[in-house]
């Protein structure tokens, strides 16, 4: 449930929701911010400013995603490894001055409209099969053994999983963040993972064949 107000983090990445990301944390604002919710709500807000302003100016109605910390590992100088887990999504209002060393926001919900069950049922089967394809081949390029990680079974967080293990870029992502349509978010990853899909699966079998013809390595002669 959206509280409000509520600590933020200006940042430049988008935090999905279900989605779990590192953090060091080591300015002192956020060391402070670490401090005033690890034993209280763990949440804070994560935010990603537009390209043309700042977090001085960060313009009401950008949207952000809720952070819960799942795991804290504090170092001996003060910084702290932590992870969070994107929860809801919000709408940024305006700064509060309440004292803090940290950006405090006033925020509200963001929430999808209703879309056809069955249109929405559909697509994310497409985006799952076309995730699916993208990510094995990304493994091979990346020499990564084994079998790509399990994708979500709701239509609803799909498109957040999906844009998220692809890195996509920011923009992209905030695109998929900020839409209101599950539909739309997925037909948005669709479209976007059919135009490289097979540049990127044509590179992923070259790379196997010149791997596979690389000779043994063997020490020189002595």
């Amino acid at each position: 449930m959206i509280t409000s107000p509520i600590p933020l983090f200006p940042l430049g990445l988008v935090l999905m929701p279900g989605v779990h990301v590192p953090l060091h944390l080591f300015e002192p604002r956020y060391r402070a911010m670490l401090r005033d919710v690890k034993d209280t709500t763990r949440l804070f807000g994560v935010i990603m400013p537009p390209s043309d302003s700042t977090e001085d100016d960060l313009p009401p109605g950008r949207i952000g995603c809720i952070a819960e910390i799942t795991a804290i590992d504090s170092l001996p100088d003060g910084r702290a490894n932590i992870i969070i887990t994107g929860g809801e999504r919000f709408r940024f209002e305006t700064y509060l001055e309440i004292g803090t060393p940290y950006r405090v926001g006033h925020i509200a919900e963001h929430v999808d409209i209703a879309d056809d069950p069955l249109a929405v049922a559909l697509a994310a089967e497409q985006v799952r099969t076309l995730a699916r394809r993208a990510i094995a081949a990304s493994m091979v390029l990346q020499d990564v053994e084994g079998s790509p990680p399990p994708l979500p079974d709701e239509p609803e967080t799909l498109a957040f999983h999906v844009a998220h293990m692809l890195h996509a870029d920011a923009d992209m992502q905030y695109e998929v963040l900020s839409g209101r349509s599950t539909l739309a978010r997925l037909e948005l990853l669709d479209v976007t993972i059919r135009v490289g899909l097979a540049d990127l699966e044509e590179a992923a079998a070259r790379h196997l064949r010149e791997r596979d013809d690389d000779p043994p390595f063997t020490l020189p002669d002595s």
